[in-house]
């Protein structure tokens, strides 16, 4: 909840019309006092993320050139990338997974807390202009959250494995052992999601929104019978359970190396005109607009029921 609070603030996410619905953030007064009585634990094994600059690839440079002098607060540690940004490799289907580390006394403190909003914000502008497909905002944690990683961030030690950080420095965070039991509620809820899903979404950016939730199942459906690999391993792994049923996800892994890069301008102009860039995408959602022609061929019924019924025999699988 802490966490969430913290990127929903300082990133914009649970701002006005954008604020969710579910009550899952903390006003911000709340806030800085729940963070103060955090204790960070003394348990688990202790992981470091980052200590390797980031050295992104061409496609990236931009982003990666402007980042730094907007991340320049004394309220911010670092910026740990993890995902396909630090593997390398990145396509047009790429997002930016990033964990945003600010000072224990900036996340207890209303006063600082304001203050660096506006540098987050400036950063957000910044990935939506390299990805306006983006669906998330950076991830929010201090040393004493990452002290409670894997409750913190809602990931799994393995999607951590390979991190790279902005400015080259590390950060320690511990993890402690796995829950089973919510690792298997979280599989089944995400499941359950997608099994009901009625067709593939028109809007470039609810496709993008509703393949990645698909890419993400297998790694979830693997924890869930308690093997832990990174999302870009899970495939492989993941199908050996289920042999030539596969299919759809070799489609999907044709829909990211060919989902081409996306220059909306008018997004672009939008996000940068407004404080909040995130009021500009859920404008642009609301439009209508058309997956890119390149990948919407891909994107057929019958891939969505066979990932559907994939689905299906994983529920079964961990039931």
């Amino acid at each position: 909840m802490v966490s969430r609070s913290l990127s929903g603030y300082l990133c914009g996410t649970h701002s006005g019309a954008l604020r969710s619905r579910r009550g899952d953030h903390l006003p911000l007064h709340a806030l800085a006092e729940a963070h103060r009585a955090l204790e960070p634990s003394i348990e688990g094994v202790e992981v470091q993320l980052g200590g390797e600059r980031w050295r992104p690839d061409e496609r990236t440079a931009r982003l990666a050139e402007r980042l730094p002098p907007l991340l320049d607060d004394d309220s911010i540690v670092e910026l740990v990338l993890f995902g396909s940004q630090a593997r390398g490799g990145t396509t047009g289907f790429s997002d930016v997974d990033a964990i945003l580390v600010i000072t224990d006394q900036a996340a207890g403190d209303p006063r600082l807390l304001r203050s660096l909003r506006p540098a987050t914000l400036a950063a957000q502008r910044e990935v939506l202009a390299y990805q306006p497909m983006q669906h998330h905002a950076f991830e929010v944690a201090t040393p004493t959250l990452l002290g409670l990683a894997g409750d913190a961030l809602a990931l799994p030690r393995v999607a951590l494995n390979e991190t790279r950080s902005l400015g080259g420095d590390s950060v320690m965070a511990r993890f402690t052992a796995a829950d089973s039991a919510a690792e298997r509620d979280r599989f089944r809820e995400l499941a359950s999601v997608l099994v009901g899903i009625d067709s593939w979404a028109s809007h470039p950016w609810r496709a993008h929104r509703l393949i990645s939730m698909f890419e993400l199942l297998p790694a979830v459906y693997l924890q869930a019978r308690g093997q832990h690999v990174p999302k870009w391993q899970s495939f492989a792994c993941a199908e050996d359970d289920f042999g030539d049923a596969w299919w759809p996800y070799e489609v999907l892994q044709e829909v990211r190396s060919g989902w081409p890069p996306m220059q909306n301008a008018g997004l672009r102009a939008a996000a940068v005109t407004l404080r909040n860039p995130w009021f500009a995408v859920a404008a642009w959602r609301r439009l209508p607009a058309r997956t890119p022609e390149p990948v919407s061929r891909l994107l057929t019924a019958d891939c969505l029921g066979g990932l559907q019924s994939l689905g299906r025999r994983m529920l079964e699988s961990v039931s």
